[in-house]
């Protein structure tokens, strides 16, 4: 997730959102480690563990650090790309392209595909060919550079083998060894960048409803983030598991009709909209958001905790989901080893003076049984170590013998019995667990519930709010 933002604003950073698809094409969250055991009845299941419950009290949540429904639809910047290379290539063969200098009084220049551009000491230099001819222009500008389709029907533009909806800045960045490096960042309305995430986070023959609720949910953490980065950076929501999956544009039938049947919608709580995370598949313990995502008090609201979940039966996923169920098997002197590299680079002395062989413990669960805090002592009985669920997944991630997500920690919903030489994981779900659980969303769909009532469950006491439509543009909005 993003550093700094609703997501991640203190230690330890967790890791980004993990689509249900995206397990299948990206690496998955790493995640898991020793522990004890315990008894904990969690919905229909059984845990065992001697951990304690966190009891996580309810704080009054200050009313400003939640964005109110915007009331007409907002443009979002989405980071696709950073470009480490001198030189960059935007547009199809033959199509035709507006390039401007944002802020300047540099005259616009329309050109054809494909365009190739590259930072120089007097700006920004602009060379094309189509035909057999060609053109070049120079933009004199230390800013950046954009660019739009000129095409009546905006197909999008052309690069790195997608294309890529909306207006297209290139952001010049220069890293710390004095290298130029480039953002790729596009703007575009909220609506039309929604069915792309939609396209990439689920599968396409999931129901409608599974749609809908994920169309609103992603709306509502958009919405969010724009609210937080917009005058911090120059890009709101980033491509990827640090935010959410983007085509760039691309999308199917049913991705956007989805998109269009919730247009404007958002989720809120006490008027104010909710960062609506959401996972692959919770495992049947789901996560509060303040243990799993961050500490920021924009977490600790009501929708965002697990206390509401208590009574409700077992979620779907734990059937339903190829990660109900999983396993992985590591060097435990590898795990010691990413201990204490962990400890040197966070600063924790702690961790890095501790005596091998470690032992691993979970400290403390929250109300479902899902660790949030594990116990690391040392050989020579040394005052233990405190450490968060989601660190210990980064280290027991770093220390898996592969690459692809089968070889990796998908959770930090685990129990580890340890040997000798190796420590085998046994873990559940896939992804952080908060909000929306993506396979649970679809198994409820699959027995008739609506979007309704698949944000319902998995944010409870959250409304979903008509905040602006493409009949009434502006139009005050109202609960729905």
């Amino acid at each position: 997730m993003t550093q700094a933002s609703f997501q991640n604003d203190g230690f330890p950073v967790p890791a980004a959102h993990i689509s249900r698809r995206s397990a299948f094409f990206a690496l998955a969250l790493p995640a898991m480690i020793p522990l004890a055991c315990s008894r904990y009845e969690v919905g229909n299941n059984e845990v065992t563990t001697t951990a304690p419950v966190a009891a996580s009290p309810m704080r009054e949540l200050p009313r400003d650090l939640r964005p109110f429904p915007p009331i007409s639809e907002p443009l979002v910047r989405i980071k696709v790309a950073d470009v480490r290379r001198s030189e960059v290539e935007f547009g199809g063969v033959g199509q035709r392209l507006w390039i401007t200098a944002p802020g300047t009084d540099v005259p616009g220049r329309a050109c054809r595909g494909p365009v190739r551009m590259r930072r120089t000491q007097a700006g920004w230099s602009v060379r094309w060919s189509s035909g057999g001819r060609g053109g070049a222009a120079t933009f004199k500008t230390t800013g950046s550079i954009a660019m739009a389709t000129m095409d009546r029907k905006d197909s999008g533009i052309e690069f790195e083998g997608r294309r890529l909806l909306g207006t297209i800045f290139v952001e010049p960045i220069r890293d710390t060894e004095g290298r130029t490096e480039y953002d790729v960042i596009c703007h575009l309305p909220m609506e039309s960048y929604l069915p792309g995430v939609l396209e990439k986070e689920l599968f396409p023959s999931w129901r409608p409803a599974t749609f809908e609720a994920q169309a609103i949910a992603a709306r509502s953490f958009a919405v969010c983030e724009r609210a937080f980065w917009i005058r911090r950076r120059h890009y709101d929501l980033v491509a990827g598991q640090a935010s959410q999956a983007w085509t760039g544009g691309d999308a199917s039938t049913r991705a956007t009709a989805a998109v269009r049947v919730t247009t404007g919608q958002l989720l809120v709580w006490r008027g104010q909209v909710v960062p609506a995370y959401y996972s692959a598949s919770c495992g049947g313990r789901p996560a509060n958001a303040e243990d799993a995502i961050s500490s920021n008090p924009v977490n600790g609201i009501p929708p965002l905790r697990v206390a509401a979940m208590i009574d409700r039966p077992t979620c779907g996923c734990v059937k339903s989901s190829p990660h109900g169920d999983w396993t992985l098997t590591i060097s435990r002197a590898a795990f010691e080893t990413e201990v204490v590299e962990f400890g040197r680079r966070k600063g924790e002395r702690r961790l890095s003076e501790l005596r091998r062989p470690f032992r691993l413990e979970v400290h403390q669960r929250n109300q479902v049984g899902r660790p949030v805090e594990f116990e690391l002592s040392g050989a020579d009985g040394t005052t233990p170590v405190l450490i968060s669920a989601e660190s210990i997944r980064r280290i027991v991630a770093a220390a898996s013998p592969g690459d692809s997500w089968k070889a990796r920690p998908r959770s930090a919903c685990f129990e580890v019995e340890s040997t000798k030489d190796s420590m085998e994981i046994r873990g559940r779900g896939f992804g952080h667990g908060v909000g929306i659980c993506q396979y649970g969303a679809e198994e409820m769909a699959s027995r008739g519930a609506s979007s309704r009532e698949i944000l319902e469950r998995y944010y409870p006491g959250a409304n979903v709010y008509q905040a602006w439509s493409t009949v009434a543009p502006g139009a005050d909005g109202r609960r729905v």
